[in-house]
């Protein structure tokens, strides 16, 4: 694998929508956040 922060906050992030779904919406808040860190470490690699 070439990024492995990028699988690590997709894991994290995909962890935060399960919560969302079984335990309370505001979850959806550190998904959003990871979802962010994510596209920016993808664009800083361009």
């Amino acid at each position: 694998m070439k990024n492995n922060k990028i699988v690590i906050f997709s894991v994290i992030a995909f962890g935060f929508l399960v919560l969302t779904f079984l335990v309370d919406w505001l979850f959806i808040v550190g998904a959003l956040i990871l979802l962010y860190l994510n596209q920016r470490e993808l664009m800083k690699k361009r």
